[in-house]
């Protein structure tokens, strides 16, 4: 079962393939991984010639010098916006954790990691 990111960033994949005209030509040879993970060990272990994953995992340790990369324009898909919620039963372990994730040293880490922060 595709788990909601991977449906979310499928849909840019699609979208972006479609943008530059490339959809039709290659939808039958395409190989969907159900996690964004499972896409890029398709990508990086010659089970498939390339693909379309997260700019976050091109940066992990462990894709380091395992083919290249391009990032796409965030024109091409439409935006990937992720979310946290801090529910009303959150151990006070988990409230600090929720107020960490919005303040500066979160956003310098995630910026490091290939993600966007809103300003």
């Amino acid at each position: 079962m595709l788990n909601s990111r991977a449906l979310v960033c499928g849909r840019a994949a699609e979208a972006t393939l479609r943008k530059r005209g490339l959809w039709d030509a290659i939808r039958s040879r395409l190989v969907l991984g159900d996690s964004i993970a499972q896409a890029a060990q398709f990508a990086t272990t010659g089970n498939a010639v390339g693909g379309l994953i997260a700019y976050s995992l091109v940066k992990e340790p462990a894709l380091a010098g395992k083919g290249k990369y391009a990032l796409i324009a965030q024109t091409d898909h439409p935006p990937l916006r992720q979310r946290m919620v801090l529910l009303k039963a959150a151990t006070p372990i988990v409230e600090q954790f929720y107020a960490y994730m919005q303040g500066g040293a979160a956003r310098t880490v995630l910026i490091r990691n290939g993600y966007e922060v809103p300003q």
